[in-house]
């Protein structure tokens, strides 16, 4: 009993782990070990990538069991949280970005400590100005992204009156709820971060410091971040955990009434074939349609 469960569960890392997820796990690391020998003392800053790369993460591990799960003569698009290889690849890049951004600031205090008053200032705003766009970005069109659909362009029988029949879609106003609450969070902590990073020029202290591979080379001075970061770093990936549930709720569990009337004009072979595929996918999406 003990074997199969060790057979299943090696088989099912072999098909998750395909070449696109070892290929961003390979670049984080291979980039992360780069900054580490430079000296860090203070991980603070090397969090931010690791929160931006466990989302990406989610969504690569997700897209790719859903790609297992679904053999391409599936007729159903299953997209509750949108396409989760584009939100990968966005958040991807962004940890890499932040990454280059560390070994960056991490060179400079050690050959030029002199100057890290001065890029401090440019780092502050771009750090964490790209760490918090990622999490906005992934939400940016979820009103085309988020949804069930029914593809019937490459069915043999190519005469039906809709060629693409949407079984669950996010509601207009949790689009315009979620996006507007999206680029308010975005711009207001964004903002706050510039207004308190000013008044550390102005020589207000509403900051902390955070010491750097050179820092005390020639006397040099830690980073200074504005206290509005440790909001920033929990903020973003909590409203995005929340977004997401509500967005996959909306989503994925849909009325089994109106699913048949939606098929019912189609064959029965068909209209099986369809229950089918969204049971695999997802059990609970109709069974629990009732409770919604």
């Amino acid at each position: 009993m003990s074997e199969n469960i060790s057979n299943q569960t090696e088989l099912l890392l072999r098909e998750v782990l395909n070449e696109t997820l070892l290929r961003d796990i390979f670049l984080f690391i291979f980039l992360y070990i780069f900054i580490l020998v430079q000296g860090w003392d203070n991980l603070f800053l090397l969090l931010f990538p690791i929160i931006s790369f466990s989302f990406a993460l989610f969504f690569r591990v997700i897209g790719t069991n859903k790609k297992r799960l679904m053999d391409n003569n599936s007729l159903v698009f299953y997209n509750p949280i949108g396409i989760e290889s584009k939100n990968a690849d966005r958040l991807v890049f962004i940890s890499l970005l932040q990454l280059i951004l560390l070994f960056w600031i991490g060179a400079e205090s050690i050959y030029h400590p002199q100057l890290i008053d001065e890029f401090g200032l440019y780092f502050n705003i771009a750090y964490f100005l790209i760490y918090s766009f990622g999490f906005y970005w992934i939400f940016i069109g979820i009103w085309n992204d988020c949804k069930i659909i029914i593809d019937l362009s490459n069915f043999e029988e190519n005469n039906f009156e809709n060629k693409k029949l949407i079984v669950s879609e996010l509601k207009f106003n949790k689009i315009k709820l979620i996006s507007h609450l999206n680029i308010i969070v975005f711009l207001l902590l964004n903002i706050i971060n510039f207004v308190f990073i000013l008044f550390n020029i102005l020589g207000f202290s509403l900051n902390f410091s955070q010491t750097l591979p050179g820092t005390g080379i020639e006397d040099s001075e830690p980073l200074y971040l504005p206290y509005i970061v440790l909001i920033i770093m929990i903020a973003f990936p909590l409203i995005t955990s929340i977004f997401l549930r509500i967005i996959y709720n909306e989503v994925s569990f849909f009325s089994e009434i109106e699913l048949e009337t939606k098929i019912s004009s189609l064959p029965l072979e068909l209209q099986n074939q369809i229950i089918e595929n969204l049971k695999i996918i997802n059990k609970k999406s109709i069974h629990n349609s009732s409770a919604k």
